[in-house]
């Protein structure tokens, strides 16, 4: 959904689009370590698909404002025992009243292959970051098991709440006391913060690596990774998972002047295929083009898989008695519905390619690896690759 349009909702329309989870748009290497240029065999054309070789730990931390920041990170094999594991509940995010209407039995935590504060890698140091922004009225951990998986290959995975329009922002209590900003500012306060993190006490201590930088984000969030990639010079890399800037108050971002990728659902409902394809013509090389066939708008991220025992977010927007326009309906399903794949068949090649073009741009991998249809067309999803430069 377009931002012009999503200005003219009612503040119950709004509320509901909140609940349904949807997540549509609006909006060289310095001294690697060994840890964190891990070699692959080139007999795999895919070996990215594949969870990486480090276990994945997770911290919470916050911006000078108080907006929260979720930082994945590779964390010691075999060292998590004793930690909690991440786990979402959609329920948390939203003021106690609307808490209070969820039946218990609809509260399903949602696990992610992390753990709270688990022991670093034991090679600390140099790895490279990925400044991750969630879809409107998304969440830092919407996409978890991509930035999970992105963080068992070697990197630190930082992602801010953009309370302006996350779920815990508009339908819980995250925006109370938070002076509004804009996504580019809060992509680049997060990345402040996270090279602070480096040099200061605690997990991520000496983690990082502030000369390689690399972003991305999902429907809103694609928008704002294209913009900061546009507006900061150090971010190396980017990509954008269903991008438009169709109907966007003001100018659009400048191309960024770096390698760049653009993945999106072939039957998405949300931004048509053809705005990300025109995002995709407008980029400067080396440049990628994904397509997810059949796919909808919300394949890039965990929304479909959440309580769907229960009918989804969308279950229990209804267990909770609010109306659904058809519209709002659309918005909160695109992609989880009979009619599509389920979106996890995806997942590998989304990894897959997500990993590897980041290594490579990073100049971890000398050449690409894995970064064509071929090399895909065996993990699921049916995924073509196109590229230029």
């Amino acid at each position: 959904m377009l931002r012009s349009s999503r200005a003219r909702l009612t503040a119950a329309a709004c509320a509901v689009l909140v609940l349904l989870g949807a997540c549509s748009s609006s909006s060289k290497s310095s001294s690697g370590s060994p840890a964190s240029t891990t070699t692959v065999s080139s007999a795999d054309s895919a070996p990215y698909a594949k969870p990486g070789p480090y276990a994945v730990g997770f911290t919470t931390m916050h911006l000078a404002d108080g907006r929260r920041v979720v930082v994945w990170y590779p964390a010691t094999p075999g060292a998590t025992a004793g930690h909690r594991q991440q786990s979402i509940d959609l329920a948390v995010f939203l003021n106690a009243s609307l808490q209070a209407k969820i039946p218990a039995s609809d509260r399903i935590a949602y696990l992610a292959d992390a753990y709270e504060d688990a022991p670093p890698a034991s090679q600390p140091g140099k790895y490279p970051i990925l400044i991750f922004s969630h879809g409107f009225a998304g969440f830092p951990e919407q996409s978890v098991t991509l930035t999970t998986h992105i963080a068992s290959w070697g990197f630190v995975v930082a992602a801010p709440d953009h309370v302006e329009r996350s779920l815990d922002g508009l339908l819980g209590t995250a925006a109370q006391g938070v002076k509004k900003s804009t996504d580019v500012a809060v992509l680049q306060a997060t990345l402040d913060r996270v090279v602070a993190a480096s040099n200061e006490s605690g997990v991520l201590h000496g983690m990082v690596d502030p000369g390689r930088v690399v972003a991305a984000g999902h429907s809103a969030g694609a928008g704002a990774a294209y913009a900061f990639a546009s507006a900061d010079p150090r971010v190396k890399a980017w990509i954008s998972y269903s991008v438009g800037f169709e109907g966007e108050p003001g100018p659009k971002p400048k191309a960024p002047t770096k390698a760049g990728m653009v993945m999106y659902g072939t039957t998405d409902g949300i931004i048509p295929p053809a705005q990300s394809i025109k995002v995709y013509n407008g980029m400067n090389t080396p440049k990628y083009l994904v397509s997810v066939a059949k796919a909808g708008h919300l394949v890039f991220s965990d929304i479909c898989l959440i309580a769907r025992s229960k009918g989804g977010v969308v279950g229990i927007a209804r267990a909770i008695k609010l109306p659904i326009p058809p519209m709002l309906l659309r918005l909160g399903s695109d992609g989880c519905t009979s009619d599509h794949p389920r979106p996890e068949t995806a997942f590998p090649a989304i990894n897959q390619l997500s990993v590897g073009f980041f290594r490579w741009a990073l100049h971890i991998d000398p050449e690409p690896v894995g970064l064509d249809t071929e090399s895909v067309a065996g993990l699921g999803g049916n995924v073509k690759v196109t590229h230029q430069g």
